[in-house]
């Protein structure tokens, strides 16, 4: 890669490593469903008048939006609302990779490589180190589930994506999420009712509406538009990888700005999970090799 094409990586790299931060600020200020009404809100206005609208079914579009938005913000939203630490919910979250790779397996017929075998278990070994941690520490280990269950739904819209094919990433993402949209509104009008949504948006400080606009042009608009450009103009086994660097960059960021503590047994999970995410994704022969040189 280029020079621009690495600051484009770096970028966005690190604008989703703070996604999660912002995420937390938002959420101080409002509830999960109300964050992510707000969210698909600005994604789509005025965007929607700008892209046209893939040529897919529409039914593969709302599966899409049900899956890979709804699902997955509306639960990883709930687990940050429930103290679970920002740079550990980013880690888990990146189980999702392994989730795919079963699923794909399932679905597809596709054949699981030894070292993803590999990867899948050490990953087990990982989250269940993060599980005593979150046993002996203050969040509650039902926030773990509640991660993992974002990342099944992640995994599960990127089985949507794969099933689509070849459409341009930025119209998928605009139009895609109208049904994650309706779905928040229906759940912010059924939970709080119309006063009570607009009574949590009337409250808003700065910084919550600064998060939410984040969330919706930043991590989502910009992220997926300079990452659909990364892949499609270099291998995705060298831009993928990167992706690595989002949970390092969470937890950093949680230590720093918002005082999260880990303790030894996340950490030890920690380590072997982002170990088990190098060997998924580098193989073990050639990620043993390069580090002997």
């Amino acid at each position: 890669m280029n020079a621009r094409d690495w600051l484009i990586a770096v970028g966005v790299v690190f604008a989703w490593g703070i996604n999660f931060m912002f995420m937390k600020f938002a959420l101080m200020d409002i509830s999960p469903m109300v964050l992510g009404l707000l969210r698909f809100a600005f994604l789509l206005f005025p965007a929607i008048f700008f892209f046209k609208r893939p040529n897919v079914p529409w039914r593969w579009l709302i599966l899409y939006g049900l899956t890979i938005s709804f699902g997955q913000f509306a639960f990883m939203f709930l687990a940050l609302s429930m103290d679970v630490p920002t740079g550990l919910a980013a880690l888990l979250h990146q189980s999702q990779v392994f989730m795919t790779v079963l699923l794909v397996a399932i679905i597809f017929k596709e054949t699981v490589l030894r070292h993803h075998l590999i990867a899948m278990m050490a990953a087990a070994v990982g989250l269940m180190l993060i599980g005593v941690g979150q046993h002996q520490g203050n969040a509650p280990v039902v926030g773990l589930l509640v991660v993992l269950t974002a990342s099944f739904s992640w995994a599960m819209g990127n089985i949507v994506v794969k099933k689509l094919g070849a459409v341009n990433p930025l119209s998928l993402v605009v139009w895609g999420n109208i049904s994650a949209l309706g779905a928040f509104a229906v759940g912010s009008l059924w939970l709080y009712g119309t006063d009570g949504v607009s009574a949590q948006v009337q409250n808003l400080t700065w910084g919550g509406w600064a998060s939410v606009l984040y969330l919706a042009y930043v991590a989502s608009l910009l992220g997926y538009a300079g990452w659909g450009y990364l892949l499609s103009k270099h291998p995705a086994s060298q831009v993928t990888p990167l992706a690595l660097l989002v949970p390092v960059i969470a937890l950093l960021v949680g230590f720093v700005f918002l005082s999260e503590k880990l303790n030894v047994w996340h950490w030890s999970g920690v380590i072997v999970v982002m170990l088990a995410l190098m060997v998924h994704v580098f193989g073990t022969r050639r990620l043993f090799n390069s580090s002997s040189k």
